[in-house]
């Protein structure tokens, strides 16, 4: 099944042609029949291209009702070419495939893949959804769907995959050099197992092998502090620090600093008085902050000091004055 092609008009799961869903953007992922449960935030990604684009738009394997199974090993992924890979299709309203990306079994996923794959999408004119598509254009609605799907495929699990321990996420690195080394990290609570180059900094383990992109790359030289984490509960900055060194040691990122549905106290005040603007510094600014407020020589009450404690992490939108007010009230607290 190659881009341009009509897509074969397969029966799907709930035993409805594939054709019935004609008229808006479809994306088709087919994943393993083991559905991840670490992996939440794909749920959530897919259930808002469901909402925004039409309800029934994506379709994946979960254990909830609310979700029709495109199994990697079923009829429908053999008719799309793709049977046993870990694939998504995305088929505009006439059910035409306008994108595809697909990985074989035993191989990575890289986001430069994904990107490549879109490239020549990107390059096709976009008209808004109540004009027609000029010859070879896409529907804004489709652009969009396009643009999210990317980001969902990147978080599928490989196909026939199995589901992760509760407390253990097994990475296996296909076709592994010989100069890639057992690596075990604990990151948020829980044990990670990975393959990796010994020159890998934390940061792009965290974003590339394990998907944690809370964690900002910003100037990538240790600078601008867009990529702290806690590491034993300082703070650390991970574009800097080698994933390698990091084992042994307590990793804390964004995404487990808030406990369940409870913010930490940082990440409250940064809401309440609006420490944000584009918000791409503010993982790091909370993880600083959040550090700097355990440290018992932490300076109280003197916004001067404050600042130059947290003058390693910058803020382009110039949001200071709110970020200090935010610490300020969590010290009074």
């Amino acid at each position: 099944m190659q881009t341009g092609d009509l897509a074969p008009d397969g029966v799907l799961p709930s035993g409805s042609p594939l054709s019935s869903l004609r008229g808006q953007p479809v994306i088709l992922a087919f994943a393993p029949d083991e559905w991840n449960p670490m992996l939440a935030h794909q749920s959530t990604i897919f259930a808002r291209l469901s909402q925004e684009f039409g309800g029934g738009a994506a379709f994946v394997d979960t254990a909830t009702d609310d979700w029709h199974s495109l199994d990697c090993r079923s009829t429908l992924a053999a008719q799309f070419g793709v049977a046993g890979q870990r694939a998504l299709f995305l088929l505009d309203e006439q059910g035409v495939v306008r994108w595809k990306t697909v990985v074989s079994p035993g191989q990575d996923l890289q986001s430069g893949q994904v990107l490549t794959a879109l490239e020549a999408l990107y390059a096709s004119p976009v008209t808004a959804d109540n004009e027609k598509a000029a010859s070879g254009g896409l529907s804004r609605r489709t652009f969009v769907t396009a643009t999210l799907a990317a980001a969902a495929l990147l978080l599928l699990p490989g196909c026939g995959s199995s589901a992760s321990d509760s407390h253990t996420v097994e990475t296996a690195a296909a076709g592994t050099s010989s100069d890639q080394v057992p690596v075990v990290l604990t990151i948020n609570g829980l044990s990670h197992q990975l393959q990796l180059d010994p020159r890998v900094a934390l940061l792009d383990a965290l974003r590339e092998n394990l998907h944690l992109t809370g964690t900002k790359k910003g100037c990538d030289h240790g600078q601008c502090g867009a990529c702290t984490v806690h590491l034993d509960g300082q703070s650390a900055l991970s574009c800097l620090t080698l994933a390698v060194m990091s084992q042994g040691k307590n990793i804390t990122t964004i995404e487990g600093l808030a406990q369940g549905d409870k913010l930490h106290p940082v990440q409250e005040a940064f809401l309440q008085h609006d420490a944000f603007q584009c918000g791409y510094c503010t993982p790091g600014q909370i993880m600083a902050a959040a550090a700097l407020l355990q440290d018992p020589h932490t300076p109280t009450g003197s916004a001067v000091e404050l600042r130059e404690a947290m003058s390693g992490n910058l803020c382009r939108c110039a949001a200071y004055p709110n970020i200090i007010a935010a610490i300020q009230a969590v010290q009074r607290a």
